[in-house]
């Protein structure tokens, strides 16, 4: 049973020495694929966890269960990917979405490169992780909206509209459906490229401006498209955003605020000055690549995403006859807090810990029963092995060599650290795995980490 974890904040570069725990994690790699067991234990009686619904043969779950099924997705993601099954492409033939250079698209990035990260004005990292679409292309009239209130639009907003109603399509409901119904909606966020834009252009000012350039408008601008009648919230945790959204709607579904939720997140790069200050924070690679798990780990590469899932609570599912593609069994959430010496973006092994054990604790499973773990793995030198040691001290403290190691992968080195949407690309990796019972390859990993212990 696979899971996942996205980090609340960000990782230095800045090195400290890191005593490596004893591990026993195996990362796929690049020349073979494993294979997932479905055998996994029933659930706790004693809790009443939230899941999202996975294929019958890997769960075995109480009626008393409280449930939330991600039935469908649809995504934007580098490397060409439009739909699910082209990701799940991308990730077995072991592709990598990454751009050499930033396109022209969507900024001048020849007037801003300079070696010398520390250049006044200029920054050091060249390319990143981008979606191969023309974010100016939209059809507003599919949506019930006029040309001229598109044109103010951000296009998150429009790309947005796009994965949602695709999530909406495949989970096999109809527009009239969905029209007045009670479902809420959670979309993730980091940026506000579109806005910074328009506050920097005086022409560009008009009455429909206001709601088009604020990303706190991205969920209602959902809602209202589709005439969703319950709760509807934009979520901002920096690069945990959709997993936070994630959490909140299985919160709603649980406690009846809806009867059903999509969830988005979306990433788009499209101004310089986010990018120039995320480089000058120092934990962007130099070579703008993912080397998660690697020795010459040092940084991430940004990325652009656009994702969405539809979420029920698993007996409503089951009652409905929906296409169930995974199961979430509990999600936790914490922070940091001040850990002494170190600054807000630094990761804390006692945090990741902490919201793991509380994670399972919910659930009812065991730890040392899981057989993938997939990382946050963003590839900074301080942060990999920090989260590999965390994931280790739950996972393995029983774990016998009978057991087998813990297979653990990162879904970055393929298309990046996509910020805001990044826990939506996990979440759809681990439920595409479940489905064909494989474990895709990390691409890219040649030299092992060493400040990781992988015995």
């Amino acid at each position: 049973m696979p899971h996942f974890r996205e980090s609340s904040s960000s990782s230095s570069t800045t090195g400290i020495d890191i005593n490596p725990y004893n591990s026993s994690q195996r990362i796929v790699s690049d020349n073979e694929y494993a294979a997932l067991s479905p055998d996994e234990p029933p659930l706790s009686e004693q809790l009443e966890p939230i899941a999202v619904v996975g294929m019958g043969k890997f769960c075995r779950i109480p009626d008393r269960c409280l449930c939330v099924d991600p039935l469908i997705t649809g995504c934007r993601l580098p490397g060409d990917v439009s739909s699910p099954s082209d990701f799940w492409k991308l990730m077995v033939k072991k592709r990598s979405g990454q751009t050499p250079k930033v396109p022209a698209s969507r900024f001048n990035i020849d007037a801003h490169f300079h070696p010398n990260n520390d250049r006044p004005g200029s920054f050091g990292v060249l390319g990143g992780y981008f979606i191969n679409e023309t974010l100016q292309e939209f059809d507003p009239g599919f949506f019930g909206i006029t040309p001229v209130e598109a044109t103010w639009m951000d296009p998150q907003q429009r790309k947005l509209l796009e994965v949602v109603y695709e999530a909406f399509e495949s989970a096999g409901l109809t527009l009239d459906q969905l029209s007045g119904s009670d479902t809420a909606c959670f979309m993730a966020t980091f940026t506000a490229d579109f806005q910074q834009m328009s506050f920097k252009e005086p022409s560009f000012r008009h009455s429909l401006a206001a709601t088009g350039v604020d990303p706190g408008l991205l969920s209602n601008r959902v809602s209202h498209v589709f005439n969703l009648r319950g709760p509807s919230i934009v979520v901002n945790t920096a690069c945990s955003s959709s997993v936070y959204a994630l959490h909140n709607a299985c919160n709603a579904l649980r406690t009846h605020e809806c009867s059903a939720a999509v969830i988005g997140g979306s990433n788009l790069i499209l101004t310089v000055d986010q990018h120039m200050n995320t480089a000058k924070l120092g934990v962007l690679s130099p070579t703008s690549t993912c080397h998660t798990f690697n020795s010459y780990a040092n940084g991430y590469g940004r990325a652009e995403g656009v994702g969405a899932i539809y979420l029920k609570r698993l007996s409503d599912a089951v009652r409905d006859g929906d296409p169930i593609r995974g199961v979430i069994r509990s999600s936790a959430t914490n922070n940091n807090g001040k850990a002494a010496g170190v600054g807000i973006t630094y990761p804390g092994f006692d945090g990741q810990r902490n919201v793991m054990r509380h994670a399972y604790q919910r659930s009812g499973l065991d730890p040392m029963l899981t057989g993938y773990f997939e990382c946050h793995g963003t590839g900074t030198a301080i942060g990999d092995p920090l989260e590999v040691h965390a994931v280790s001290d739950i996972m393995n403290s029983t774990r016998t060599d009978e057991d087998g190691p813990l297979n653990i992968g990162a879904v970055k080195t393929n298309i990046g650290h996509s910020e805001a949407a990044s826990g939506l690309s996990a979440i759809i990796k681990a439920i595409l795995m479940v489905e064909r019972g494989i474990i895709p390859p990390t691409h890219g990993v040649a030299d092992l980490n060493p400040k990781i212990d992988w015995k």
